[in-house]
């Protein structure tokens, strides 16, 4: 610790020797921010060393009625039919590396981190309350969410974030239930710099294995005809859950050593400490013993130790520690970038299931290095790159490197945007992908590392509401979930193509929005992609009365077909099959989205081609169909002081 703080006074004392205080200018904390016509600021930061990235807030009106979807949560996302069940996006750029605790991946869209909540520092108190809801009692979906924010004095800010949903589902066994909810806190000021995120989650998810005849959709007039609601359609599991439960604790402070120039604080050095704990839990349960037994039939022949009974369930901890020190961008005019360097200690514990009574408990632990280094002012170029490298423990030998450079240039009377990102992987397979226990899987891997190449970039032309994106990705010991739902290592090399076109055009009041992606996998048999995905949305715009604008239109979500993933309950992954293809149908809704004052409102008509659309084939993978013809309301409301 010394040592760390001697470096940072060395970079304090050499700047004021080499150029002299005339010579540095003033950097305000919240320069790049961006301001609301509320003075609020919202900004992200990066989860290892607590680096500001401004943010805007959630006040657009367009697409706000699609956002409250699922199909609203990436470009097109493949999941099993309800709100709050797994998701899978189906554009592979868009999905992220599994995590240490991989059964909480199916619902990253759910669940927040330090790294995507959004901070904020408000004058005056600020509260946000959502509410949708969709369909009768019975199969009734409602998602409340609610904010709250209290400044006490410029640098010191509390607040909450919860977020309710219940979605009782439109089919048998279908019901997600979520209860999480976030404690933040950042203090601000000159010298000090704090974030506080406490986020306890609660998920339970009811099984349902998919409905047991697809023709119960696309062919309704080919079935019992005494079937008449769609509840009443026959699933291959009942009674059976999911259930997950967490908290996570992170605080990051940072210290800064600079000087007062003009009465205005410069820093030019941080110290900084993280500490962020996890704990998780999964449990598998069901009340139909003998169906869920008929269900994992082959997977229980392949199980030469099974522990017993019928519920399954593993836990997880991890406790991070990161130091760094950070030698901040602008205090001079020499110091053209931010550079930082750091270490992190991991401890991890993984509690599993063994053959006896007991639970077996299996720890490791993980030393990383590693340093960013970045630019993020300047008119015509900004720069990133970050690294790090696992140099003891679990994780000898990873290394991640990345990095993104941006310059702007003058086009047809305007300026355009363009970056350009790489990076490289090299990691050790999660711990559930090398070893699990339960009553239907028991592995134990002996997986190489993964490694992952990335280059592409990305062309942005605000005058013509024009943005290209293309990129190629190359991975060797790629990790899957066979067809009967066990991880799976492949040697060879596969390559991913992928190029995304967003293009929005305007006549008047009528507005025509789009996003379009194309990729290609080089193993259509281990990584089958969709080739084409697109969402499209057409409406007019207008105003009432100088007060109410008004969006009225419809929109699509569209893919090619292919073979979809499958979905295992037991671990709750997306898995290989190879018999149905799903696609080539387009999920159409009509929508009302309005704003007046400090409130946004909505009426859509969800799915709404299912009653002209022949055959209606609208299932998002095998055997899950997502819900039939429904309206759905939404109101989000701003409220102050």
């Amino acid at each position: 610790m010394k040592a760390v703080f001697s470096i940072s006074l060395f970079f304090y004392f050499l700047s004021l020797h080499l150029f002299g205080q005339d010579s540095l200018h003033v950097e305000h904390l919240h320069s790049t921010s961006i301001d609301t016509p509320l003075k609020t600021n919202y900004w992200h930061i990066t989860e290892r060393t607590g680096e500001i990235i401004p943010a805007f807030p959630d006040t657009f009106l367009t697409d706000y009625f699609n956002r409250t979807n699922v199909e609203g949560l990436g470009l097109s996302v493949a999941y099993l039919g309800n709100l709050g069940l797994p998701m899978e996006s189906r554009i592979f750029a868009e999905r992220e590396d599994r995590s240490e605790f991989l059964f909480t991946d199916p619902f990253y869209a759910y669940m927040r981190s330090p790294a995507k909540f959004k901070f904020m520092n408000t004058k005056i108190p600020y509260s946000n309350v959502s509410y949708q809801t969709a369909g009768s009692r019975a199969i009734k979906e409602e998602r409340l969410q609610g904010l709250l924010a209290v400044n006490f004095g410029k640098k010191l800010n509390f607040g909450f974030d919860v977020d309710y949903l219940y979605a009782r589902g439109y089919y048998n066994s279908q019901s997600a239930k979520h209860m999480d909810w976030v404690f933040f806190s950042n203090y601000l000021s000159g010298r000090h710099q704090a974030h506080l995120f406490i986020n306890p989650t609660d998920y339970t998810n009811a099984e349902n294995g998919g409905i047991e005849n697809d023709n119960w959709i696309s062919h309704p007039d080919y079935m019992d005809r005494s079937v008449s609601r769609t509840q009443e359609i026959p699933t291959l599991l009942s009674n059976t859950w999911n259930h997950l439960k967490g908290k996570q604790f992170y605080l990051n402070y940072r210290y800064n050593l600079g000087f007062e120039k003009d009465s205005v604080f410069v820093p030019v050095s941080s110290l900084i400490f993280t500490i962020d704990y996890k704990d998780k839990s999964k449990k598998f349960y069901t009340t139909d013993s003998a169906v869920v037994a008929s269900y994992y039939e082959e997977q229980i022949k392949l199980l030469k130790n099974k522990p017993g009974g019928m519920n399954d369930s593993t836990s997880y901890q991890s406790t991070k520690f990161t130091a760094a020190l950070s030698m901040r961008e602008g205090f001079s005019e020499w110091a053209k970038f931010d550079l930082t360097a750091f270490i992190t200690q991991q401890f991890n514990s993984f509690t599993l299931m063994d053959t006896t009574s007991i639970n077996t408990e299996e720890n490791t632990k993980s030393t990383y290095i590693g340093g960013e280094l970045a630019k993020q002012k300047g008119k015509y170029l900004r720069y990133s790159a970050q690294g790090s490298f696992g140099v003891l423990g679990y994780n000898l030998g990873d290394f991640q490197l990345s990095g993104n450079i941006e310059t702007r240039l003058p086009f047809w009377g305007d300026t355009a945007s363009v970056t350009a990102k790489a990076y490289f992987k090299n990691l050790e397979p999660a711990y559930y992908e090398q070893h699990y226990r339960s009553n239907y899987f028991w592995w134990d891997n002996q997986f190489n590392k993964t490694r992952k190449y990335y280059i592409g970039g990305t062309i942005d032309i605000p005058h013509t509401n024009t943005q290209l994106e293309a990129g190629v990705e190359n991975l060797t010991n790629y990790i899957y979930f066979d067809t009967l739902g066990y991880p799976k290592q492949h040697k060879d090399n596969i390559q991913i193509l992928t190029a995304r076109l967003m293009q929005n055009f305007q006549l008047r009041a009528l507005h025509w929005d789009n996003q379009l992606v194309y990729q290609q996998s080089s193993d259509e048999h281990i990584l089958p992609l969709p080739d084409f995905a697109a969402y499209s949305s057409l409406y007019v715009q207008f105003k009432i009365t100088k007060v109410l604008t008004v969006q009225m239109g419809a929109n699509v979500h569209y893919w090619t077909s292919y073979y979809t993933p499958a979905y295992e309950p037991a671990t709750q992954q997306f898995k290989l099959q190879a018999q149905t293809k799903v696609g080539n149908y387009p999920l159409i809704s009509g929508f009302l989205n309005c704003h007046l004052k400090q409130a946004r409102f909505f009426i859509e008509y969800y799915n709404a081609g299912a009653s002209f659309i022949s055959p209606p084939e609208y299932f998002s993978i095998q055997h899950y169909p997502v819900n039939p013809t429904i309206l759905k309301l939404g109101l989000s409301v701003d409220l102050f002081n």
